[in-house]
């Protein structure tokens, strides 16, 4: 069927919406335009409004100046009038006037002054009419001081005399001066006051302008606007009842992981406090286990020191085997119930004063026949003298004879461990870490992160070939907790491993900064 597009709807909405966008994208290039007009005429309006309101103060300073300037011509004229009078009938209130005026003269010329301090013109100006004016005044006192010693004849002379008469001209000439030059630049500026006025209110009515085609575009763009929001209202509610089925299963969604969140959290806690009466448990069956396994080892080693006679060498061989295996079950089960203790908050600290160097020498003593069968050299790096430390010996030593000890065990033949003790820059007696070196197999990185966990060691396969619990370095961290150090690693795989413990300090001692061994500068490897 041959579809006319002239009469078919559908053909014809595909124009109606390219005319619609069209229109849209016209209507706003227009306000953006228009807004932009609307911007640069607001900022050009308040600039000519800021200045006719700097034109308007100029105006009135002008005015407030021709102002102080009449009141030094009135006082003067005032005090010359009071005296006058006084000399004439020696009236003590006229010459009280003459003093107020007089006082009235100094007042207005400091007001000039202050008003007139950017005009240099005008300033010297009033340096001439302060001095013409403290002339005047003080030939006005001369002439009230010679009415009262000398009498009317002899002031009336002295009033006729050229000097007087000619201050009194000086002073008005000098005066009109100023006052023309003050309606000069009144003029100027009332002139540009009234223009940036003028400039104002047109600045104003293009606003006016600018703003009506604002509304405009923003009518027509609301109008073009509403159309599109009408077709597009039908397209939405053809899917609201989709909306409302997927909302429904959403919340249904939301329900399902609120409950299996509070299951998890059930289940968590019920671990949490399975896990803690287990650490409890083993911590307080220390003697329990521990005491059947001694009486396995003594007795083992009691047939095999008397029974040389009635046993044959591969009977002995077996009760060897007993006592070893016995033996290394004892230390596993030492560690596992020393974590126990440590998780059940069982261990207790002593702290005490502690010879760290004899420490070290004790533990490398201790495990000297160990590196000797793996042909290992164990060596000491320590400072002399060094001094004593604050902490809890037992717990360093067991600390130290993890480390030395796991050192040892995954270090092959020929290789070396070496245990340094670190002191202060500026304390060189001070120890403020122990190191402990290794030449071995070293660590993967992404294993770095997981050996201070539980029954973790460096590599899948370490466990087959060296054997271990990997419980010596979660318990060695452990302990270093109790005691306020920090234990950190770096390592590098065929290389050697390096074990940190950082010693409390009671006061801030720093370290050498260009020592590569400070605190916080090992290499992470």
């Amino acid at each position: 069927m041959v579809v006319d597009p002239a009469t078919d709807p559908r053909a014809a909405w595909p124009l109606t919406r390219s005319s619609f966008r069209s229109i849209d994208r016209q209507v706003t290039v227009a306000f953006t335009v228009a807004l932009a007009m609307l911007l640069a005429v607001t900022v050009f309006a308040r600039a000519r409004v800021a200045s006719a309101d700097v034109a308007t103060e100029w105006v009135d300073h002008t005015h407030r100046v021709l102002e102080a300037i009449d009141r030094v011509r009135i006082g003067v004229a005032e005090a010359t009038a009071e005296q006058r009078g006084y000399v004439l009938t020696r009236d003590p209130v006229r010459l009280q006037r003459h003093r107020v005026a007089s006082r009235s003269v100094d007042s207005a010329l400091a007001t000039l002054r202050r008003l007139t301090v950017d005009n240099p013109l005008q300033q010297r100006r009033l340096d001439s009419m302060q001095t013409q004016s403290r002339q005047l005044l003080a030939e006005l006192d001369a002439l009230t001081a010679l009415a009262d010693t000398r009498g009317d004849s002899a002031v009336r002379a002295a009033m006729t005399r050229r000097g007087a008469k000619a201050t009194i001209a000086d002073f008005g000439a000098l005066q009109a001066r100023m006052t023309a030059d003050e309606l000069m630049l009144l003029a100027q500026r009332t002139a540009r006051q009234v223009r940036e006025r003028r400039a104002a209110r047109g600045a104003a009515l293009l606003g006016g302008l600018i703003i009506f085609a604002l509304a405009v575009s923003g009518a027509l763009r609301v109008r073009s606007a509403l159309v599109v929001r009408a077709r597009a209202e039908s397209e939405r509610d053809a899917h609201a009842d989709a909306l409302v089925i997927q909302a429904s299963e959403v919340e249904a969604q939301n329900r399902e992981l609120i409950a299996q969140g509070e299951a998890l959290q059930r289940a968590m806690d019920q671990a949490e406090s399975a896990n803690r009466a287990k650490s409890t448990f083993l911590a307080q069956m220390s003697h329990e286990l521990r005491t059947p396994l001694n009486s396995v080892i003594g007795f083992a080693n009691i047939v095999r020191r008397n029974s040389r006679d009635a046993l044959n060498a591969l009977e002995l061989t077996y009760l060897a085997r007993i006592a070893e295996n016995g033996r290394q079950l004892l230390r596993t089960i030492d560690r596992i119930l020393d974590l126990s203790k440590i998780e059940a908050d069982q261990e207790s600290v002593a702290f005490e004063m502690v010879s760290l160097d004899v420490l070290v020498r004790d533990v490398l003593a201790q495990l000297e026949p160990q590196a000797t069968t793996g042909h290992i050299t164990l060596a000491a790096q320590l400072p002399t003298p060094l001094a004593a430390l604050v902490s809890d010996e037992e717990k360093l030593r067991r600390v130290l004879i993890n480390l030395v000890a796991n050192a040892v065990k995954f270090t092959r033949a020929g290789g070396r461990v070496v245990v340094r003790v670190e002191t202060a820059w500026r304390a060189p007696t001070t120890p403020v870490a122990i190191e402990v070196r290794d030449t071995g197999i070293g660590i993967a990185p992404e294993r770095l992160a997981l050996i201070f966990e539980p029954f973790e060691q460096g590599d899948v396969g370490v466990s087959r070939e060296f054997g271990g619990t990997g419980l010596g370095l979660s318990i060695s961290r452990a302990l270093c907790r109790l005691l306020h150090c920090e234990l950190t690693v770096a390592s590098v795989v065929g290389q050697g491993t390096v074990f940190r413990v950082a010693l409390p300090t009671h006061d801030a001692i720093e370290l050498r900064p260009d020592d590569p061994l400070a605190l916080g500068s090992t290499r992470e490897r």
